[in-house]
């Protein structure tokens, strides 16, 4: 047996040179500790960046983008991580805005960045050139980042990628996040401009400039903003404030200088300037300068020696104004006993038991809200008079234009048709469409044979063209969008919310009972969202 206390002197006696050589060993174990512990040290010091997305939203897939610019220089400060907003529901299956392909894509990316970090990036930068359609490019951009599709197919399909998914929205639904993308910088949430320049510029503030790139980033340019409005509006469409934070976000050197029509300066510019509408935000040239003057560059027209930004302002501040009791125009006739008030919804004749959904039917929002139909109409029964309205827009051309193009012009014709010719049975035909509203049409229309020469024909564009003024003469542009009794609006994409809202204006049999609500819907997180 071994003695552990054995001499260790070399045989010559000489104990001192094993004593030297055990120091100089003490000396680079101390020296290795000190530098892992300085190590330990950088990494803890580390902030942490988190980005909220969708794996098929397209602004989700350019904010990847954007990161994976502003990133360069930042690694050694910055945990740069993706986490994804979606719905586990009560029989354990997901849901995501944008379908199960949606879904899949999460599974993917995350079980890419468990088992493959360092080309976790790469791997996005791979499927965001078809974010679209996910499912063809899982095995070939696994392939081109060098990672194993079978390794990784295993873990998205199993209980790993379930693990994996379920943590990530989990996170999402702990800060409420439901909009993709949704950035975090060190937990504090960044709503500023999504541009490599602007991320960067936050990045270097919350690490404290400790980033060489920091130190070469260039100052951003101060300018002028004239904004103009109307104090005797008082309505939403007149609202600023949060115009006022986006424009602040995205150019942080922004001076805002106030006018109110009712003043002759105010008179003055509006003139000047050839307005119509109000509010109005008018920059001075100098905005060409600044970093995120190409995020508003395309909604510029220029206005004598300004540019007058877009903003889809309504207010016409020479009309009358219909609901301060006061002749505005001078004509005698007092709010809704002017003409101009024809369109105000506050002088819009009451229909009871009326509502009305205004919708883009290509809108994932509209078409959620169009299936919660099902569940109100049959619980009111005839006691509830249902119209759908679709927002889109005329050109002088007869052509018309809507969000999502012209695959939804075509879709809201098509409906149309349906309404038309089966209005006993249309809303099968929209509901079987919603269930793939990017898929083949004709085959939820094969029990509907009239639409195909409606479509096809100028029947089908004349219903478009008179049910869209509606929405244009209301000013309603936000898909979904509720009337009640032709008079009173709201939002909201459950069955529970439209019930309370009708039955606010009207007391009818149905309105005793509760209906799904937000909380229980299987796609809670998507219930309050619109297109505009």
């Amino acid at each position: 047996m071994q003695d552990n206390n054995q001499d260790v002197r070399p045989k010559d006696g000489r104990p001192g040179k094993k004593i030297l050589i055990f120091a100089g060993l003490f000396v680079i174990l101390l020296a290795a500790a000190y530098f892992t512990q300085d190590k330990n040290k950088a990494s803890a010091e580390k902030i942490n960046f988190d980005l909220y997305v969708m794996s098929q939203c397209p602004y989700g897939t350019q904010a990847e983008e954007v990161v994976a610019e502003a990133m360069a220089g930042f690694k050694d400060y910055v945990n740069f991580n993706v986490e994804y907003i979606a719905d586990k529901t009560s029989d354990g299956n997901f849901q995501s805005l944008h379908g199960q392909n949606e879904v899949a894509g999460d599974l993917y990316q995350l079980c890419v960045k468990n088992n493959y970090q360092d080309k976790f990036w790469e791997y996005l930068a791979c499927q965001n050139k078809n974010y679209q359609d996910l499912n063809s490019n899982f095995e070939s951009c696994a392939n081109e980042i060098g990672a194993d599709f079978g390794k990784l197919k295993t873990c998205a399909e199993g209980q790993a990628g379930d693990e994996l998914l379920t943590a990530s929205l989990t996170k999402a639904k702990e800060l409420n996040v439901s909009g993709s993308p949704t950035f975090y910088i060190n937990s504090e949430q960044y709503t500023g401009a999504r541009t490599k320049i602007a991320l960067q510029r936050a990045l270097c503030e919350a690490t404290e400039n400790k980033a060489k790139v920091c130190q070469e980033l260039p100052q951003d340019k101060e300018f002028t903003a004239y904004l103009m409005r109307d104090s005797r509006c008082t309505t939403e469409i007149c609202a600023t404030t949060m115009l006022e934070e986006q424009l602040k976000n995205t150019f942080p050197k922004i001076k805002f200088e106030e006018m109110d029509y009712i003043t002759d300066q105010g008179k003055e510019f509006f003139e000047k300037y050839e307005l119509t509408y109000l509010p109005a935000v008018l920059f001075a040239k100098d905005i060409e300068m600044t970093d995120n003057y190409s995020q508003v560059q395309k909604y510029l027209t220029p206005a004598a020696d300004l540019y007058n930004l877009a903003i889809g302002a309504s207010h016409n501040p020479t009309k009358e104004i219909c609901y301060n009791n006061i002749d505005d125009t001078g004509n005698g006739k007092v709010d809704c006993a002017d003409s101009d008030c024809e369109g105000f919804l506050e002088c819009q004749s009451e229909k009871p038991q009326r509502l009305d959904l205004f919708v883009m039917s290509m809108c994932p929002y509209g078409t959620q809200a169009m299936n919660v139909m099902k569940e109100v109409l049959d619980n009111f029964g005839n006691n509830i008079d249902f119209h759908i309205n679709y927002i889109a827009s005329e050109n002088a051309d007869g052509s018309f234009q809507s969000l999502h193009g012209q695959s939804e012009v075509d879709e809201n014709i098509r409906e149309l048709c349906a309404l038309k010719y089966y209005p006993e049975t249309y809303l099968d035909y929209i509901w079987c469409r919603n269930k793939n509203i990017q898929g083949d049409w004709t085959e939820c229309a094969a029990n509907y044979p009239s639409i195909k020469a409606c479509f096809e024909g100028s029947a089908g564009k004349k219903l478009h063209s008179e049910n869209i003024k509606l929405a244009n003469s209301l000013n309603i542009s936000a898909s979904p969008t509720w009337l009640v009794n032709n008079r009173y609006t709201f939002n909201g994409i459950d069955a529970e919310t439209v019930r309370t809202n009708f039955c606010k204006y009207n007391n009818v049999e149905g309105c005793q009972n509760t209906l799904t609500g937000q909380t229980q819907a299987d796609n809670a997180s998507a219930a309050t969202g619109s297109c505009n």
